[in-house]
């Protein structure tokens, strides 16, 4: 791994949160779309894109792969598509600064899945730290039933995190096979594809976006700009030059902004459960990837 200044550190997490950061308020100001519909299209956008600027590489990489790589390489996709579905989902049900809080605890379930499936034991630190995410996690559930807060939503956005933190675990376990930039463009392309076809399944999503309103159309391009590509293509780009402990700090950061970004533009002030609970998960995931041992942890929303 190459060495980076602290400028350039310092540089990555301020793009990189920036970018992430607006993608829980945009996703909310896209109302009344459904959900599934906004992650759809931020996805399918984000694909035709990639899948424009590797398209050579691509056509390369393709025949190289083993009918079993391509499943794995289809079944991230499916993992990275019930993510972004579950995400979008849960944010639609509960407060902007509870899922946002929750969101955080993505780079600890990199680091479970890695331990269940790879072995690799957590460090003392990084169980302490999962511990006080945990604590915190339970806190900022105390908080549903004030304001847009439910428990339902928090399950959903919950889920997400799990799902993520599967979806780095099989972007692991193929790293080798792909370049990053084909890799994500195939992955990007089989997530949209699954959402695409699950669409026409949830009675109701594609009334929707029938016809789709000028400003979520707006707020869904902007999903698939800033945080999907600009967003991932830094955490990507940063993933081969930085530690690990580095970029998972992009989780924290997505949340701190977030959670302003909201309170500032749309008026979602966190409540006390929300503020305590939220203190806690980042107290945890910072303990946590601070000590961690190099499992990788980008961001994801």
């Amino acid at each position: 791994m190459q060495p980076v200044t602290a400028r350039s550190a310092v540089l990555f997490l301020l793009i990189a949160s920036a970018a992430f950061a607006v993608s829980g308020p945009f996703a909310r100001a896209a109302r009344p779309v459904h959900p599934l519909v906004i992650a759809a299209g931020r996805v399918a956008l984000a694909a035709l894109v990639l899948g424009l600027v590797n398209a050579r590489a691509m056509r390369r990489a393709l025949p190289t792969l083993t009918p079993r790589q391509r499943a794995h390489v289809f079944g991230a996709g499916a993992l990275l598509a019930a993510h972004f579905a579950l995400f979008q989902w849960g944010l639609d049900r509960t407060s902007l600064p509870a899922a946002l809080s929750l969101v955080a605890l993505e780079p600890l379930a990199v680091v479970v899945w890695a331990w269940v499936l790879f072995g690799i034991r957590p460090t003392r630190p990084e169980q302490l730290g999962l511990s006080l995410a945990t604590i915190g996690a339970l806190v900022v559930a105390r908080g549903a039933g004030s304001g847009e807060h439910r428990v339902e939503g928090d399950l959903l956005v919950l889920g997400a995190v799990v799902l993520y933190g599967a979806y780095v675990a099989a972007a692991r376990g193929i790293r080798d096979a792909l370049p990053a930039h084909a890799y994500a463009a195939f992955v990007y392309t089989g997530a949209s594809l699954s959402l695409l076809l699950a669409l026409p399944l949830i009675p109701g999503a594609l009334a929707t976006a029938s016809p789709l309103p000028q400003h979520a159309a707006v707020y869904i391009l902007l999903l698939a700009l800033i945080p999907t590509l600009i967003g991932h293509t830094a955490v990507q780009w940063a993933a081969r030059r930085m530690s690990p402990s580095i970029v998972a700090l992009v989780s924290t950061g997505e949340t701190l902004g977030g959670i302003t970004v909201g309170a500032l533009w749309l008026g979602t002030i966190p409540n006390p459960s929300e503020i305590a609970g939220g203190l806690f998960i980042l107290a945890g995931t910072t303990l946590a990837i601070l000590a961690s041992r190099g499992t990788e942890s980008p961001s994801s929303a």
